[in-house]
């Protein structure tokens, strides 16, 4: 039997909160650890109802895996409620937008920002470092996020946790283990009073409620 949990109601204090969500699902090829996707995918999606209904704004990179999700939850909002999904990307990748992401942008559906490249890149592994280090510096200075949350990914969960840590000390960070990748790695070493539910808990919903909860304690909201 599945679990049901009502979706907070809007509140108008969280409109100044943004949660920065860095989040993928591992490739195979790349990453021999383990991994969930269905699981990462819950628990996207889950951060995504529980945030964006109670008035957070979301800001991420517009990884191919998981900006089509945030950016579905988005698009059942009701038309009065904000977007609140702010989406970076590399105009490395300008060419090779995933279709889901790029109809949710065509669409109105949040703000799309592009950053520059890094001259003589290329769109794949090892010849875009420059470019997402750029990307993920001023989406991180410009959004200027609350909190962060990590879920699944291979090495660019931890280059984003040192990033995010390094332009926003102090502020929480909420790393999910159980759906596994790098982000349970980080769940793992991360001290914090939810520390037993991020590592362990599959009932997201539940989880990201309390962790929006957490935060609201934490920014005094």
């Amino acid at each position: 039997m599945s679990l049901r949990f009502a979706e907070p109601a809007f509140d108008p204090a969280l409109e100044s909160v943004t949660l920065f969500v860095s989040a993928s699902i591992p490739n195979p090829e790349r990453w021999d650890g383990p991994f969930d996707s269905l699981e990462i995918t819950d628990a996207v999606v889950s951060l995504a109802r529980v945030f964006l209904t109670a008035g957070a704004r979301i800001v991420t990179a517009a990884h191919p895996t998981i900006a089509p999700l945030l950016l579905y939850v988005a698009a059942e909002l009701p038309e009065d409620h904000p977007s609140r999904i702010l989406t970076y990307q590399s105009r490395l990748f300008e060419d090779v937008l995933p279709r889901e992401t790029e109809r949710f942008r065509s669409e109105g559906i949040g703000e799309f920002v592009w950053t520059e490249a890094a001259a003589g890149e290329r769109p794949e592994p090892g010849s875009w470092d420059a470019s997402l280090e750029i990307m993920r510096r001023q989406m991180l200075s410009e959004s200027a996020p609350s909190a962060a949350a990590f879920i699944g990914g291979m090495d660019g969960i931890d280059d984003e946790f040192a990033l995010f840590t390094e332009l926003r000390p102090g502020a929480p960070t909420y790393p999910l283990g159980r759906p596994g990748g790098a982000a349970r790695g980080l769940a793992e070493r991360t001290e914090s009073a939810l520390r037993g539910e991020l590592l362990e808990s599959s009932v997201y919903p539940g989880v990201w409620r309390r962790v929006l909860a957490n935060l609201r304690a934490d920014l005094g909201i």
